[in-house]
C-alpha cells in the first residue's frame, strides 16, 4: 500500500492521518493486504478441467466475490468519509493545478506529521497529470503521466529523488525523455512561474 524512503512516502492515492490511526499505520496496511493477496480464498481449478462455460464463469465469479468480501479496509472503504488510500483524490486533483479541496494542505501536514518518520514529501500516481508536478509546498508529488494509450498517451518521465541523509535537503529532479534534468522549483504548481507556463503553454 505504501513505503518509506528516506525522507519520502510512496503510495498509489495519498494517506490522511485517519488512514495511517485506523489501519495500523503502512506497517499494519502493507501486512493486511499481504495476508489477503496470498491467503487462499476460494479453491482455484488450476488445471482448467471445466466441463462448461458456465462452469468457468461461475468459478470466477466465487473468486471475485470472495476477493471483494474480505478485501482490507484500507483498500476497499473509506475513513471518516475520505475514500482509501489507494482512491483518494485530495491531493491531485484537478490535474495540474493546486488540489480543489481547501483542506489539502493541512490534511497533508497532518498525514506526514502522523507518520513520524521525519518524511518531508509524499508521491502518489492514480490521477494522471499532463507532467509530474507537485503542489502543497512541495509536499504532494503527483507522478501519474498516464503514459499507457488507454490513458493520456503521457510522455514517460521520472521524479529523481537523491537522498541527503539526515543532515542535508534531498536534491529532486524531473527526467524527461529528451534528456532534460528538470530541476525540482519548475515542476511546483503552485508555484507563480508554473502557473504562468500552465496557463500559457504555447508561450
Amino acid at each position: 500500500v505504501a513505503v518509506v524512503i528516506g525522507k519520502s512516502v510512496f503510495v498509489h492515492a495519498g494517506l490522511t492521518k485517519e488512514h495511517i490511526a485506523e489501519f495500523g499505520g503502512i506497517s499494519g496496511m502493507n501486512n493486511s493486504v499481504r495476508d489477503w493477496i496470498i491467503k487462499a480464498r476460494v479453491p482455484n481449478n488450476n488445471v482448467g478441467d471445466y466441463k462448461s462455460t458456465e462452469e468457468v464463469i461461475s468459478s470466477a465469479q466465487a473468486r471475485s466475490k470472495a476477493a471483494a468480501d474480505s478485501m482490507p479496509d484500507c483498500l476497499n472503504a473509506g475513513v471518516g468519509g475520505l475514500p482509501s488510500p489507494v482512491w483518494m483524490r485530495d491531493y491531485s486533483q484537478p490535474r495540474d493545478v493546486k488540489p480543489s479541496n481547501p483542506m489539502a494542505q493541512t490534511m497533508i501536514d497532518e498525514a506526514l506529521r502522523e507518520l513520524n518518520y521525519g518524511v518531508e514529501r509524499m508521491v502518489m500516481g492514480h490521477t494522471p497529470q499532463s507532467q509530474i508536478n507537485s503542489v502543497l509546498k512541495g509536499k504532494a508529488w503527483r507522478v501519474d503521466v498516464g503514459a499507457s494509450s488507454g490513458v493520456n498517451s503521457g510522455k514517460p518521465e521520472v521524479l529523481e529523488i537523491l537522498h541527503g541523509g539526515e543532515e542535508e535537503d534531498d536534491i529532486i529532479h524531473v527526467l524527461t525523455m529528451d534528456g532534460k534534468r528538470v530541476c525540482e522549483s519548475e515542476r511546483r504548481v503552485d508555484s507563480p512561474e508554473m502557473s504562468f507556463v500552465l496557463e500559457h503553454p504555447f508561450f
